[in-house]
């Protein structure tokens, strides 16, 4: 009897490889996020050393010229973290969606991997049942050819 081959191997690879296209994306994502994140961590901690900077500043005398800096530097900041929250907004509805996707592969790859499992099951009981029946044959003609030389 011939070796188990299963007919839509192809189709059951191309959707492995479809899922782990979908986890490498997602992991891409997931850096952004925290890059991202880290981003925004950073501006944070920019505007509270500013704050101490202009309080350090304020205790000895100045020029108002150095004092208008701060207002602007931090206006600054807090537009760049309301971008990158945006952007952080963006990247986690994205992040969702590949959620997803992923989701659908890995059932799309369960059901065929499933199917597989079902056709190999069937080819090993069809097989066993296939070597029965010939253990049974030899045996029936062994019984026979037995049989014929006792008389």
């Amino acid at each position: 009897m011939q070796k188990f081959k299963f007919k839509l191997d192809g189709l059951l690879k191309v959707r492995e490889f479809k899922e782990k296209k979908v986890k490498i994306e997602l992991g891409e994502i997931l850096k952004e996020i925290s890059e991202v994140e880290g981003k925004i961590a950073l501006a944070n901690k920019a505007i509270d050393e500013t704050y101490e900077a202009q309080e350090v500043l304020m205790k000895d005398p100045s020029s108002g010229r150095m004092l208008q800096f701060f207002p602007y530097f931090i206006q600054g900041k807090k537009e760049d973290i309301k971008n990158k929250e945006n952007l952080l907004w963006a990247l986690k509805k994205k992040y969702d969606v590949k959620i997803t996707e992923l989701a659908t592969a890995r059932g799309q790859v369960k059901v065929m991997e499933n199917f597989k499992e079902k056709k190999l099951g069937e080819y090993t009981k069809e097989r066993n049942k296939k070597e029965m029946e010939s253990i049974e044959e030899l045996l029936m003609m062994r019984r026979s050819g037995f049989d014929a030389s006792k008389e």
